[in-house]
């Protein structure tokens, strides 16, 4: 399973840099996707970094473009990993609600 999640991440961040300079038709859903796989083998402290990098390229990758000549190209592609992230930190978050109620109820 290491070696899937490790794929999807690679993946993520390729389709990410080509998706910069040549479009992809359903960009986001397929970042989510491979967001999504890349996180789950994912431990808590893993999935607290996730959250961090999620957070800070939403917030940075505009930020950008004011670099001239090469901005515009790194934002997209920090937005696109931005929304890799995301779909990583979501699955992150579902397996580890799924883990407390699993032992919520199983003692």
């Amino acid at each position: 399973m290491n070696k899937i999640c490790a794929l999807a991440r690679l993946l993520a961040v390729l389709l990410a840099i080509v998706s910069a300079f040549v479009p992809v038709p359903m960009v986001a859903a397929i970042l989510l996707i491979l967001g999504g796989i890349s996180a789950i083998d994912g431990n808590s402290e893993q999935n607290s970094r996730t959250y961090l990098i999620a957070i800070v390229l939403i917030l940075g990758a505009a930020a950008l473009q004011a670099i001239p000549t090469v901005g515009v190209p790194l934002a997209a592609i920090f937005s696109a990993l931005a929304t890799a992230t995301v779909g990583a930190a979501i699955v992150a978050i579902t397996i580890t609600f799924a883990m407390r109620i699993k032992s919520d109820w199983v003692k």
